[in-house]
């Protein structure tokens, strides 16, 4: 007889119900882009000021090149740590969403441009060194840390270092314009935001059993982590807006986001930023986003409707 090396699933006995619950709710939000007709935005893409319409390209090329990583290499290696194979299945459909919205970047910069346009902005991000800085600060994580301190890289990029590309479209759709553009950050930010989500969890459920020296190290290390990431993101934002008379406005959502990001680990914020201080136009626009679940959020008991502090 062959000896049992594997056992099949079984899917009715899930021994976290978050697995559970992250499953169904994944399966509810897969997407194609090409639904999605922002074409139609052309023509008021043309007339947005240059350097807006520079920036909104730009943070889509930033987009594309960052969610490259997570698609290819991110997730893979947080699925490499996984405890059971319903966990590894979550991370699974976490990696197609990605792939999703990976694709849905790309789709806008050839919606709203020329081809000649598109490989200007994709070069853009290719040879824009604060990407590069944060991609291979990531990556090098991605392939030699510990499960939890990959977990906690993916949180900060998925949970914040995305909203500095994010800010753009949003900040528009709160001004109503380019509602189609961005439907396709609203619905990335679904998947986005679980990717944000769940990794927070396991790493909290992991943090849980160090003792309290293991616990110091990895929080000092993650701290250092966030301040290294934070000053390049503050760079790679100056490039994106500066002309538009947006920058002040996107590195306070920034930090705002950030703060999100320590909370999905279960820390405390650093940042003064709040609901309160970040531009109004900037909340509309995240406000109108959230209409199936506010994004920034780590449990399932917040009121999705509405933009306000977790308490």
């Amino acid at each position: 007889m062959t000896e049992k090396y594997y056992e099949a699933i079984n899917w009715n006995d899930m021994e976290d119900r978050v697995d559970r619950s992250a499953w169904a709710r994944l399966n509810d939000i897969i997407w194609e882009p090409r639904n999605v007709p922002v074409r139609e935005d052309k023509k008021e893409f043309i007339k947005l000021d240059k350097p807006i319409q520079e920036a909104l390209l730009h943070a889509f090329g930033a987009l594309s090149f960052s969610s490259g990583l997570q698609m290819r290499n991110g997730i893979e290696q947080i699925k490499a740590d996984a405890i059971t194979p319903e966990e590894s299945a979550v991370l699974n459909a976490l990696q197609y969403l990605e792939s999703i919205a990976n694709k849905g970047y790309s789709y806008v910069l050839h919606e709203l441009s020329d081809d000649k346009t598109v490989e200007e902005t994709l070069n853009w991000a290719n040879n824009n060194p604060y990407l590069q800085n944060k991609i291979h600060i990531l990556n090098k994580i991605y392939q030699s840390g510990d499960a939890l301190q990959k977990k906690a890289a993916d949180v900060i990029l998925e949970t914040a270092l995305y909203h500095s590309g994010f800010f753009a479209p949003l900040y528009l759709f709160g001004d109503d314009k380019m509602v189609r553009t961005a439907e396709i950050v609203k619905l990335a930010l679904r998947g986005t935001s679980f990717s944000g989500i769940y990794p927070g969890y396991k790493f909290r459920l992991g943090y849980s059993k160090l003792g309290k020296n293991e616990q110091d190290r990895l929080k000092e290390w993650i701290e250092n982590l966030y301040d290294e990431l934070v000053a390049n993101e503050e760079k790679h934002i100056h490039l994106i807006y500066k002309g538009t008379g947006w920058e002040e406005d996107a590195k306070h959502y920034f930090y705002y986001s950030v703060n999100k990001a320590y909370l999905n680990l279960g820390f405390s914020g650093k940042y003064p930023d709040t609901a309160d201080t970040i531009n109004a136009t900037i909340e509309k626009g995240v406000i109108k986003s959230a209409v199936l679940e506010d994004f920034f959020f780590y449990t399932n008991d917040h009121s999705l409707n509405k933009f306000k502090e977790i308490k």
